[in-house]
């Protein structure tokens, strides 16, 4: 992985709603916790983001370490949290002197990656910092919901305004998506913004067969949203250790 994913892009990740799956993710987190655990969990955020979970969770008991590739985002997730410590890395072969209750890893980054070599190189990463018994739980886009990238989508709001461009490659299972806008940076001034996301996809099998390659031989995967069914899902929620 490179550094560029996020770059300036960061400063608006949160204004322009990026943030409101790290919302979701933090109560789905918070109800595990309380059903599984003892409230006092470490917790290894592997692609931290601008630190969004950290701060919708600041009031319980658990302890976050966030891990980023995006000095920009980490940079964000400081300012919003100053009590977590976060560092710049490489979600798939950072090396920590320490083991964690939970490694997580939210909001499609595994499908960041770019193929599935990457892929179960995080996935060892995740095993490897994983205290006896801890939980490794995160999403991924599958392939339908990857295909549903194929559109054209305008955002215009009081403070910016946005174009959000993406293609699917049936073939390659693989999407690319471009967001482009103004948000407002003065009273009569614009800062203008691009970037591109590119992500992949997977068979669920071929995901399955990664983590026990990994370690892993407990794994739940069901769909994130309860109202779809895990045959036509978009998105696949796993805990797995």
């Amino acid at each position: 992985m490179t550094d560029r994913i996020y770059g300036e892009f960061a400063r608006y990740y949160d204004l322009l709603g990026w943030n409101r799956f790290a919302q979701f993710s933090a109560e789905r987190l918070k109800n595990f916790v309380a059903f599984r655990g003892q409230g006092k969990e470490t917790v290894l955020d592997l692609a931290c983001g601008t630190g969004e979970l950290e701060y919708r969770l600041k009031r319980t008991k658990m302890r976050f370490t966030g891990i980023d590739i995006s000095w920009k985002m980490l940079t964000e997730a400081r300012r919003k949290n100053k009590n977590v410590k976060f560092i710049h890395g490489d979600m798939t072969n950072v090396r920590l002197n320490q083991k964690f209750d939970i490694v997580v890893c939210f909001f499609d980054s595994v499908n960041h990656l770019s193929g599935i070599t990457a892929i179960k190189r995080l996935f060892k990463t995740a095993r490897m910092h994983l205290n006896k018994g801890g939980f490794f739980i995160f999403d991924m886009l599958t392939p339908e919901g990857l295909e549903r990238w194929e559109a054209i989508d305008i955002r215009r709001e009081k403070d910016y305004y946005v174009t959000i461009n993406g293609h699917y490659d049936q073939d390659k299972i693989k999407a690319e998506v471009t967001i482009e806008g103004f948000v407002k940076s003065g009273r009569s001034t614009y800062q203008r913004f691009n970037q591109v996301v590119a992500e992949c996809s997977f068979t669920l099998d071929k995901v399955a067969e990664a983590l026990t390659i990994a370690g892993f031989d407990d794994i739940s995967v069901t769909s994130f949203n309860n109202d779809e069914p895990i045959e036509e899902t978009s998105r696949w929620f796993f805990v797995v250790r």
